[in-house]
């Protein structure tokens, strides 16, 4: 388990101006797990039961 913070920012754009849009990095061992490189980085995320679910998209 590794704990972070969510960077919440300013949405630009056509974006409204009330918008924002939210990120976190996630550590480079994870992703090297789930088999993401540069050249396939899709990836499909689901939130169920109150989790945030982040898997490679086949």
């Amino acid at each position: 388990m590794v704990k972070r913070n969510i960077i919440i920012g300013k949405a630009g754009g056509t974006a409204g101006k009330n918008s924002v849009n939210y990120k976190i990095s996630i550590p480079a061992e994870m992703i090297k797990e789930l088999g993401v490189t540069p050249e396939d980085r899709a990836v499909t995320v689901d939130f169920r039961d109150g989790k945030i679910l982040i898997e490679k998209d086949m």
